[in-house]
């Protein structure tokens, strides 16, 4: 009987802890409330509504501070507030209440129940102007530390093979990846934010079966000797530039970069281009003179010559060539302007006609009067040679004139050239600065002649 009962106590008191538990956990239910023990981003909630909880939040997340850390060490720090992060956590704490298993109440009361959703509170927002401002601030001071470029694993050429030169893990900062990881931070209310995880990576490794491949292929070609003859100046490309340029597809397949090959032609017509560059030209009466100005000169077809190039490259044997050029001049004697051409010097009103390196006339002269009539200086060259022409123009004064001359010999493209001039009294010394031409160099009538007959349409004609 005794035993019986102690069986229906036991029941009894069952029955009032389970009535006890049920009833709990509807009237917490019910209420809407947090369990016991438990904390949102680092505050204690417990037994608090959303409604209750939402200011102590958000002010502990407004004030919760970030570290931008590198080698263990702070390079810059901020809060939510400071940052112009928006918080407001009472919708998002609302949905935490409303997850939460109110039957696990009991296990709340013997252990920390911290919200798991916890990082949804993270859903904290700021404006896109607040974020690259943040952004900025962190990388000028993160750049106060010196940083080291990151490479890829490359092709390399050195003692006298192919091999890979290994990556290079810079501290360079990958700008999209430092705004990932400083909002995916903030999101997830994570305090400290490693600068590393925002450098930029290398995007080929020395393991890529890529670059294995491309080093078989590109042995050949990087090995043959390339040599270039600009205008008397010769050089070899240096094979590491090959190899930078060397591409290897999945199917082994071997091409050249055609835009770095392009762009490398570029430097070289940039170098050693003559179109309106200034000259050093060794005169016959004042010595070495500069010289600027004129259409003489070339320069490198840059599109045609990177094909032709690249062609040469991909047989895979040693070659010298010279560029494909437009323009006047282009020798590999190391002057454009070569030693058949005409020289003016205004300073002293002498013209001198060299053939072959000899000085074949010598004649004083008269140039432009000063002015917007002076004779312009520069480079230029014969574009034609007419017997009998007439000259036109117009005066000072606002008339016209047409002067026949028997020699007419135009150098440049605003109608100056040379020509024989019957009407000036006499030429050289200072004559020009008050019986100047309109531009054109006048030439004694009998020396004229000579001219005409021993310069080449194509002479260049420089101008000083």
């Amino acid at each position: 009987m005794k035993h019986k009962r102690g069986l229906i106590i036991g029941s009894a008191i069952l029955g009032l802890l389970v009535i006890g538990y049920v009833a709990t956990s509807l009237i917490w239910q019910n209420q809407q409330t947090f369990l016991a023990n438990t904390s949102v981003a680092g505050v204690d909630v417990s037994g608090k509504t959303a409604t209750q909880a939402a200011p102590k939040v958000n002010y502990a997340l407004e004030h919760r501070t970030y570290r931008i850390v590198e080698n263990d060490k702070t390079k810059y720090s901020f809060t939510s507030k400071s940052a112009g992060i928006t918080i407001n956590t009472k919708k998002e704490l609302t949905k935490l209440v409303t997850k939460q298993n109110y039957w696990r109440w009991p296990l709340a009361l013997l252990q920390s129940a911290k919200a798991t959703d916890a990082s949804s509170l993270g859903q904290l927002t700021i404006g896109q102007q607040d974020l690259q401002t943040l952004l900025k601030k962190i990388t000028t001071t993160a750049n106060q530390t010196k940083r080291t470029n990151t490479e890829n694993a490359k092709l390399v050429y050195r003692n006298n093979q192919v091999e890979i030169k290994k990556e290079v893990q810079g501290t360079e900062l990958d700008q999209q990846k430092l705004k990932t990881v400083v909002t995916k931070a903030i999101s997830n209310g994570t305090s400290q934010i490693a600068l590393k995880d925002a450098y930029v990576t290398p995007t080929i490794t020395s393991t890529s079966d890529s670059l294995k491949t491309a080093k078989t292929k590109a042995a050949k070609y990087a090995a043959e000797t390339a040599t270039y003859n600009i205008n008397g100046h010769k050089f070899t490309i240096p094979h590491d530039l090959i190899l930078s340029w060397i591409k290897v597809d999945s199917k082994g397949k071997v091409s050249l970069d055609q835009t770095a090959v392009l762009a490398y032609v570029k430097q070289l017509n940039d170098k050693y281009h003559t179109y309106h560059t200034t000259r050093s030209f060794k005169s016959t009466a004042r010595g070495t003179v500069s010289v600027s100005g004129g259409f003489y000169g070339w320069t490198i077809k840059t599109d045609a010559e990177a094909k032709a190039l690249s062609a040469e490259i991909m047989k895979g044997k040693s070659f010298t060539r010279s560029p494909i050029t437009s323009g006047s001049g282009y020798n590999n004697k190391g002057t454009d302007i070569g030693n058949t051409y005409v020289e003016v010097d205004k300073t002293n009103q002498h013209m001198y006609v060299y053939v072959d390196g000899n000085l074949k006339i010598s004649t004083d002269v008269v140039t432009g009067k000063p002015g917007k009539h002076e004779t312009t200086t520069g480079v230029w060259y014969i574009w034609n040679k007419e017997r009998n022409a007439t000259l036109k123009g117009d005066n000072d004064n606002g008339s016209t004139y047409s002067q026949p001359v028997s020699y007419w010999m135009p150098f440049d493209d605003t109608g100056e050239g040379l020509h024989d001039s019957s009407w000036q009294t006499q030429y050289g010394g200072t004559w020009y600065k008050k019986h100047g031409s309109h531009g054109c160099v006048n030439t004694p009538p009998s020396v004229m002649k000579k001219v005409f007959e021993a310069v080449p349409v194509g002479t260049p004609v420089i101008v000083f």
